[in-house]
């Protein structure tokens, strides 16, 4: 598998995972207090007081293991990138060494050639002889001279063209013991990349147990500590907005891990991209889009909707939230945005949602994927016919994260794809829109309409 089909597996992989690292601990989940002790500690305000320290404890330790795996991802990932780069500028360098190298060989052929020629015509015009021969004709003075001076010239040229060509030849043999070292050299880069590519693939996973193992205990925790306080349900609200402003911030810095692996992705595809743009002309573009990475707009008519469908789970009715990310543009008039191809247009007929570049993008329901490609200004693209003339569009794909192909059937909440900034983009984000009988309606009613939380 080549250096950048393994990043782009590697960006799927930090996508998947919010860009974590996880950490196994059977033993640290034995430690989790039951029901029976904290009701016996209820009728014990001695045993009370220790249960509740044991517990925020445990809960403390949760958020920090959390933190302490995914700042290791973050590390892991900017490791790989660097290791990326040093491989990338050694290919770049070896291919200007072949370069040279097909020049030099080149000129020395040319050299070899042109010593030939001339040796070859200074046997002619000796006819085979010595030179001495030439003095034996003491009849024909005249030619004499005439032959002495032709080899006087012959002879000092062909010295400075076999001058030349050992010179060549020596450029070959230097430029070619140059290439040997370069290859030499190339190899350890990309091995040493390989290795850091599986260490941040590693952290990933590190990460994803970590958050798993803190999402399915907290919140038995917090019931736990709620009950031997005798917190009331407001204060149970306000712990739960604790919650979701801690995992909050942890997935932001998952992301961090997620961009930095996709930085080094997009480095070695801009290089590629550069490399075959002086071989070939090429070109292309388009406009109409939109923008990513601010933060969330109002939503329009004002709250969010009610329901149960998130990116973590379905509603009742099947249809999922496609973006963790909050959402940066409503579907209606805007100001015209520019960047990447072009410009989009002044009224938006989607929604965008933000999110850092390589995070998941999910199917909204089931279906039928029909389209999968790149749409110009809409960048990379992916559209799922839900049957019914229904038709959800994905826009702005990261370039290589899609994961599916026309005619896959595909279940709701399904990775597909991975968030990015193709196309006409000031920021990386997932630009959705849904398109019935062949026409655009809002996207975030319909999804409300369906029990999704948007």
């Amino acid at each position: 598998m080549s250096l950048r089909r393994r990043a782009v597996v590697a960006i799927a992989a930090f996508a998947l995972v919010f860009s974590s690292m996880g950490i196994a601990s059977p033993a640290f989940a034995d430690d989790y207090p039951s029901w029976d002790d904290v009701q016996k500690a209820r009728q014990n305000e001695t045993s009370k007081a220790a249960e509740i320290d044991k517990i925020n404890g445990l809960i403390d330790q949760l958020s920090t293991r959390v933190a302490e795996a995914q700042s290791a991802a973050v590390v892991a990932a900017n490791a790989y990138q660097e290791a990326l780069d040093k491989a990338t500028a050694a290919e770049e360098a070896q291919a200007t060494l072949e370069t040279q190298l097909a020049a030099a060989t080149e000129k020395a052929a040319a050299s070899q050639k042109q010593a030939g020629s001339l040796f070859a015509r200074l046997g002619r015009m000796n006819n085979g002889d010595s030179s001495a021969g030439i003095f034996v004709d003491a009849k024909n003075a005249d030619q004499t001279l005439y032959k002495l001076g032709a080899l006087s010239q012959l002879t000092s040229r062909s010295a400075d063209v076999l001058e030349n060509a050992k010179k060549d030849a020596n450029q070959v043999t230097a430029l070619t013991d140059q290439a040997k070292v370069a290859a030499t050299e190339l190899e350890a880069l990309r091995a040493d990349a390989e290795t850091k590519l599986q260490a941040a693939n590693d952290a990933a996973s590190a990460a994803q147990d970590a958050l798993s193992e803190q999402e399915q205990n907290e919140d038995r925790l917090t019931e736990q500590l709620a009950s031997l306080k005798g917190t009331t349900a407001e204060v149970e609200k306000g712990y739960q907005d604790g919650v979701a402003a801690r995992k909050a911030a942890a997935e932001a810095a998952a992301r961090a891990a997620a961009e930095a692996a996709a930085r080094a992705a997009e480095a070695r595809r801009a290089a590629a991209a550069a490399a075959a743009a002086q071989a070939n002309a090429g070109g292309g573009g388009g406009g109409g889009g939109g923008g990513g990475g601010a933060a969330p707009a109002p939503a329009p008519g004002g709250g969010v909707g009610s329901g149960t469908g998130t990116f973590f789970s379905p509603s009742a009715q099947g249809w999922w939230r496609p973006a963790a990310g909050g959402i940066t543009s409503w579907y209606g008039p805007r100001q015209i945005l520019c960047g990447g191809t072009g410009c989009s247009t002044s009224f938006h007929q989607g929604i965008d949602f933000g999110g850092g570049c390589g995070s998941t993008i999910k199917a909204a329901t089931s279906g039928r994927v029909s389209f999968v490609g790149n749409a110009g200004a809409f960048g990379n693209r992916v559209i799922i016919d839900h049957g019914g003339g229904v038709q959800t569009v994905y826009g702005h794909i990261l370039g290589g994260s899609t994961r599916v192909s026309v005619g896959q059937q595909v279940s709701g909440g399904q990775a597909i794809a991975a968030i990015g900034r193709t196309g006409v983009a000031t920021g990386c984000h997932l630009d959705l829109k849904v398109l019935i009988g062949g026409a655009h309606t809002n996207p975030a009613t319909y999804l409300r309409a369906r029990g999704v939380v948007v």
